[in-house]
């Protein structure tokens, strides 16, 4: 079966430094059990939001510590690509009730 040249998915698209971070980011350290852990793009255009969600009977030590890995992951992905400069790595914590 060919291929047609103008398919959807093969339009040209160039993300942008955020857009490759935050791929990256989700491809490689996503964390579905025991809780929510996941990244975002901040809306200034120069961050990214480690995202967390929990429910109440988690220890929320074990949660910090996840946290502080997350930030210090995307602050070793974003130095690799020489942008550490300018991002600025942000936390969003919702504790869920289950």
């Amino acid at each position: 079966m060919a291929m047609l040249e103008n398919a959807p998915g093969l339009e040209r698209y160039t993300p942008t430094r955020l857009d490759w971070l935050l791929v990256l980011l989700n491809a490689r350290f996503q964390i579905e059990h025991p809780f929510r852990l996941y990244f975002k793009t901040g809306d200034d255009g120069k961050s990214i939001c480690v995202v967390v969600s929990y429910s109440a009977d988690i220890d929320e030590n074990l949660v910090n510590e996840w946290i502080h890995r997350a930030k210090d992951v995307v602050l070793e992905v974003a130095t690799s690509y020489g942008w550490d400069s300018w991002l600025e790595v942000k936390v969003d914590v919702e504790e869920r009730k289950l």
